[in-house]
């Protein structure tokens, strides 16, 4: 019995702790194995899925626009400055092309700032999860789309086995520019949450998307171009996978933008008289 306790400690934390980062330790959701992010992970869906409708079934949605929009412009707020935070601690981003560990501990104040703003990167896909939240307070089911719950399901383990398994310089690149990204759709956000009358002003929506499309390309050639870096110590695992989840997400919001974007094209369900019609008729016919 006790070397089957020993065993589930082993596996349930002591692994995590010796071969990822036991720097980061010390930070809330990152001691120990990511049982907490799978714990938090799962009671999101459980209120997006079973809890939030059954609680709103037979009560009016909710009315959330000042907390709706006190929440987008905070995000707007930590994403923006985390990009020109992200910006500057990179050298304009050229160091994400480069395979260089950082130390929290050492003396260089980039590299503390870089590794306490990859917290708050990871944090903040914690924070993402209310966004969903609000949908299902609000009975906007039809904004709780799979491709919605998955990315934010998946964004929060994908961030702590970064974290806690590679601290390079190159696993910075993705960070920074989702931050740009969010920072564009948060802004988005927080204007359509002012009212009806922003609608004329919101005609953008769809640029996002393409941004995001964009985003997810950036993302798969730079995974493949660190890959391809003979000199990077970098995880080539942990690099393959991150060029797999970009070619996915390419996939999935591809797909998305194609289904909320692209014209319908109508088909006739009328069928034509096979017999023949008089020059007279023909005359008077309409063309469908």
């Amino acid at each position: 019995m006790e070397a089957v306790f020993g065993m589930i400690k082993y596996w349930c934390h002591d692994f995590w702790e010796i071969y990822g980062d036991h720097r980061i330790s010390h930070l809330p959701l990152l001691k120990g194995g990511p049982w907490h992010v799978i714990a938090l992970t799962l009671i999101y869906l459980y209120f997006v899925k079973v809890m939030g409708p059954r609680m709103m079934k037979d009560r009016p949605p909710y009315e959330l626009r000042g907390i709706m929009l006190a929440h987008n412009t905070f995000l707007v707020l930590l994403n923006g400055i985390g990009f020109l935070v992200g910006m500057w601690g990179t050298n304009w981003g050229l160091d994400t092309l480069e395979c260089r560990p950082f130390d929290p501990s050492s003396s260089a104040t980039q590299d503390r700032v870089l590794f306490y703003l990859g917290y708050t990167y990871y944090i903040s896909k914690f924070i993402d999860f209310l966004d969903t939240v609000y949908f299902v307070l609000r009975k906007k089911y039809t904004h709780i789309s799979p491709l919605h719950v998955f990315h934010h399901t998946m964004m929060p383990f994908w961030c702590y086995i970064f974290f806690k398994f590679s601290s390079y310089t190159n696993n910075g690149f993705i960070p920074l520019i989702n931050a740009f990204v969010h920072t564009v759709m948060y802004s988005y956000y927080a204007l359509s949450a002012l009212g009806p009358h922003m609608k004329p002003y919101l005609w953008w929506k769809k640029y996002i998307t393409q941004l995001q499309l964009v985003q997810f390309c950036f993302a798969t050639v730079h995974s493949l171009y660190m890959f391809a870096d003979q000199t990077c110590t970098c995880s080539k695992f942990l690099i393959s996978l991150q060029a797999a989840h970009g070619i996915l997400f390419l996939f999935l919001f591809g797909d998305f933008y194609k289904q909320s974007y692209t014209p319908k094209v109508q088909t006739s369900t009328s069928t034509k008289a096979t017999r023949p019609i008089s020059s007279s008729k023909k005359v008077a016919s309409k063309v469908n």
